[in-house]
C-alpha cells in the first residue's frame, strides 16, 4: 500500500469499512488477501493502477464503488460470477471489459485478468481473456516500476 500512496493515490485511512461482509456475501467469495487488505484500511475514490482503474472504496453506493458496480450489469455480473471472476474494476482506458479476480484457479491469490465483455454479453463459447498479471500485488508492482 506504501507504493500507491508513494505514487500520489488518494487514500483515506479508516479503523474498519461497514460494506466488506455483505459485499461477499453477495459474491459468494471472499476478495484475495492483499487486495481486502487494501479495502478495508483505505477509503478511496477510482484508483488508476497501471492499466487498470480499481472501483472506488467509499462505500456511498455510487456506481462505480466496489459495493456497486460488481452487481450493476444484469447480465455480465450472474455470469462472471457463475464463472468464479471477482470484477474490481475495468481497463483504465474506459473500456466496458471487466478486469477481475479469477478465482477459478482455486489458489489465495488469484491471477488479474481482463475479459472480453462483447464475448461474454453475445454468449461465445469461448471468452477472450487476458492476463494482466500473476496476482494484484504483482499488478501494484508492474504499476509503479518505471
Amino acid at each position: 500500500m506504501a507504493r500507491l500512496c508513494a505514487s500520489g493515490a488518494d487514500l483515506c485511512q479508516v479503523d474498519r469499512v461497514w460494506w466488506i461482509e455483505d459485499v461477499e456475501r453477495r459474491l459468494g467469495f471472499s476478495y484475495p488477501r492483499s487486495f481486502r487488505a487494501l479495502v478495508t484500511r483505505y477509503l478511496f475514490r477510482s484508483l488508476e493502477v497501471g492499466s487498470v482503474e480499481i472501483f472506488a472504496n467509499l462505500g456511498d453506493g455510487s456506481n462505480e464503488d466496489v459495493t456497486v458496480a460488481p452487481f450493476r450489469d444484469r447480465y455480465m455480473s450472474p455470469w462472471l460470477i457463475a464463472h468464479k471472476l471477482l470484477q474490481f474494476g475495468r481497463p483504465a482506458s474506459g473500456s466496458y471489459d471487466p478486469v477481475c479476480f479469477d478465482f477459478g484457479e482455486e489458489i489465495a491469490e488469484p491471477s488479474v485478468v481482463r475479459l472480453d465483455h462483447e464475448d461474454i454479453l453475445q454468449e461465445r463459447s469461448e471468452v477472450h481473456r487476458q492476463v494482466l498479471a500473476p496476482n494484484f500485488l504483482a499488478l501494484l508492482q508492474v504499476a509503479n516500476d518505471p
